[in-house]
């Protein structure tokens, strides 16, 4: 490697470090169009560029001090909608698709193959968009997403079988579906949702699971613990037809700061769309983006 070669790295690193880019951060569509590859837009974006990209790699990653030790960095499309969030698609409970809400009527999407890799150096030329940012819970939301995104939940079938079942009239009922209905309701209340079960195998007689929900609310919205939690009791009060196979220990909303690390060790996080979910959602429903 040329000396100047060495010193235009250097001087990347130092510029992005001055520049303050974190993950997170987010530039439009077409001020990072020049540095992708038409074949990334054509088998990645289907041919369209996106309105917007968001910088998905560490921060510690795109402050590496050696230039070499993180010479690309990592971004993940957005769509920008006019349109309500769906609320399975909030606070992480699926893990293909990522909705983040910026106002009322007003989303940015994600999916989770719509990504793409460039050069590190390219920062030094980009400018974040003033317009439209991520706040904090925003990208506390988006990090954990695309950590778990590829994670799938081992329940086992016989269990998803007592949670999920059709009725005699075809339609799906059970616990599964309740608490899944819930979230989808719930989900600008809700931090995210985690499952307990017990046996861990699968069980090939009439012995029952036993389970338990545990859901986490929003620090600023703690007031409303008691009314969620009665809804939720209202929501999971089902027939013994529905829940037979079941023994439940818990269906609980709490707040965020009282889920501890020991709770985590017997809890899952619980992305019901994953494994339980009723049907896809017509993706095209109420689409428009905006610019």
């Amino acid at each position: 490697m040329t000396a100047n070669a060495q010193d235009e790295k250097e001087a990347a690193v130092t510029t992005i470090r001055e520049m303050g880019w974190l993950q997170g951060d987010i530039v439009s569509g077409a001020d990072l169009a020049d540095h992708i590859p038409q074949a990334a837009v054509d088998g990645v974006l289907g041919g369209k560029l996106p309105s917007h990209w968001v910088l998905i790699s560490h921060s510690c990653s795109i402050h590496a001090r050696a230039y070499d030790q993180a010479p690309m960095v990592e971004w993940i499309a957005l769509k920008m909608m006019k349109k309500k969030p769906l609320g399975a698609y909030l606070n992480s409970n699926n893990p293909r698709i990522l909705q983040l809400q910026l106002d009322e009527k007003l989303i940015f999407e994600a999916k989770i193959e719509r990504r793409i890799w460039t050069p590190r150096s390219v920062l030094q030329s980009l400018k974040r968009n003033e317009d439209q940012k991520l706040d904090s819970e925003m990208i506390q939301t988006l990090s954990y997403w695309l950590s778990h995104s590829y994670n799938r939940i081992a329940i086992p079938d016989k269990l998803v079988e007592r949670l999920k079942f059709r009725n005699g009239e075809n339609i799906y009922i059970g616990l599964g579906v309740a608490i899944d209905s819930f979230l989808s309701e719930n989900a600008h209340l809700l931090k995210g949702a985690w499952i307990s079960f017990y046996p861990k195998e699968e069980l090939l007689d009439a012995t029952p699971y036993s389970v338990a929900f545990r859901l986490l609310i929003k620090p600023k919205h703690t007031a409303k613990l008691n009314e969620l939690n009665a809804k939720l009791q209202e929501a999971t009060n089902l027939d013994a037809s529905e829940i037979e196979g079941l023994d439940i220990d818990e269906c609980l909303i709490t707040p965020l700061q009282d889920f501890t690390m020991l709770d985590a060790e017997d809890f899952t996080h619980y992305n019901s769309s994953d494994w339980l979910s009723l049907a896809e959602e017509d993706e095209g429903e109420g689409e428009g983006e905006g610019k």
